[in-house]
């Protein structure tokens, strides 16, 4: 296996704090949801989780429709990530992935193709265990029958 990107982040403060990048070009002062309690006045740890794993999965899914060479002209994806309190006072998230895909591709090329992304993705990898993708191809032009 091969070394492609390292990154560092640090942390200082919790969900109240700051993150930044060691190198100084990410800064970003984080806030508790008004949902937790907190002021909800800035992002908070599980948007930027829920953007970096949609960036993350659109990427994989663009990688794999490019090598299979399927005509997909554009993607989005929204990811919606939803925190949960247990009886034993557990945090535990679900993530619902929805990819938007225009080309030309039908239901059924376009689920494969979000299967076969998983297969791939490494925040997918990374939350196996722990957040299962509730994943959902949403074609914005289909093709006609």
């Amino acid at each position: 296996m091969d070394l492609v990107y390292k990154a560092k982040m640090l942390s200082q403060g919790g969900r109240n704090g700051t993150i930044q990048s060691d190198e100084g070009d990410v800064r970003i002062k984080l806030a508790v949801p008004a949902s937790m309690g907190g002021k909800g006045d800035g992002p908070n740890p599980e948007q930027l989780f829920a953007g970096a794993f949609g960036a993350c999965f659109e990427q994989s899914v663009r990688h794999i429709a490019k090598k299979n060479h399927l005509s997909l002209r554009g993607c989005f994806v929204e990811a919606e990530l939803s925190m949960y309190i247990t009886f034993e006072d557990a945090y535990r998230m679900a993530m619902t992935v929805t990819v938007h895909m225009a080309g030309e591709l039908d239901q059924a090329q376009a689920d494969q193709l979000l299967e076969r992304a998983k297969g791939i993705c490494p925040y997918v990898d990374a939350t196996k265990n722990n957040v299962a993708p509730n994943l959902n191809a949403v074609l914005d032009t289909p093709v006609a029958a």
